[in-house]
């Protein structure tokens, strides 16, 4: 569970800059269509999923005891406030068809994702 944890959040980002690219094609000659929202619905989608996955690898590791505050409490907090940002953005892009909502959220969840994955997470 851990490693898919591990492998979704490569998904994650990689779904972020797709979004983000096709918001911001959409603001050109392309115009809002159904790519941006497929490629935006695909981001919240990751993020989604990388969440529950990671709620549930908190529960069943008992993470609520604190003994790590970080991934106890900073790292959990952050995915969701990230999570929320990516979702609530996509979200309100979609009901107006407005790029420029969803290129702010894509620009601004995938640091929250970055900054939220521990130090030994990152090869290297």
């Amino acid at each position: 569970m851990v490693l898919l944890h591990s492998v979704m959040r490569w998904i994650v980002l990689l779904a972020a800059v797709g979004a983000i690219v096709g918001y911001a094609r959409a603001r050109g000659r392309a115009g809002f269509d159904g790519l941006t929202e497929r490629l935006g619905s695909a981001y919240a989608a990751a993020i989604g999923i990388q969440l529950l996955i990671g709620v549930v690898l908190w529960v069943i590791q008992g993470r609520w005891s604190g003994d790590d505050v970080y991934r106890s409490f900073i790292h959990p907090a952050l995915m969701f406030l990230a999570t929320g940002i990516a979702s609530a953005g996509v979200a309100r892009a979609r009901r107006a068809h407005s790029a420029t909502v969803g290129l702010v959220a894509g620009i601004l969840s995938p640091p929250g994702v970055i900054w939220a994955v521990p130090g030994g997470g990152w090869p290297g």
